[in-house]
């Protein structure tokens, strides 16, 4: 996913500010999603929601008001109880990384509770894990 640094995600200094990151591989985890035929939408609309129990970035380089980055998400882990999705963020146009994240899922009924993933989700989703 592609995106340009909104003035709004920045710190006084033009600089991309640090909760930005975490708001950018959200989107890129739901277009991921998106891309590959499965609504997140239609899954909460289904009572069940993927709750982020883990969440890490780390950052390398600034990014600046203007800039464009892709975000690069691969789904690494996929059980019943537990998703993990690795994201990397870089210029269109370069091979090093600016940041790079983790963020680690549940899935959860509405009330919060720990439950299994749909068995149709799990299964499309186990074909789709990256080493």
């Amino acid at each position: 996913m592609r995106l340009r640094v909104r003035f709004a995600e920045t710190d006084q200094m033009a600089i991309a500010h640090h909760s930005s990151y975490v708001v950018w591989m959200e989107a890129a985890r739901v277009e991921w999603l998106r891309e590959r035929g499965m609504s997140y939408r239609q899954l909460e609309d289904e009572g069940v929601s993927l709750a982020v129990s883990r969440i890490e970035v780390a950052y390398r380089t600034a990014v600046r008001f203007d800039d464009e980055v892709e975000i690069t998400t691969r789904l690494v882990e996929a059980r019943s109880r537990r998703f993990r999705f690795d994201y990397q963020v870089r210029r269109p146009e370069a091979q090093a990384a600016l940041a790079s994240g983790v963020s680690v899922h549940v899935p959860t009924d509405r009330q919060g509770r720990a439950v299994r993933l749909p068995d149709e989700w799990l299964q499309r989703l186990q074909g789709l894990v990256q080493d």
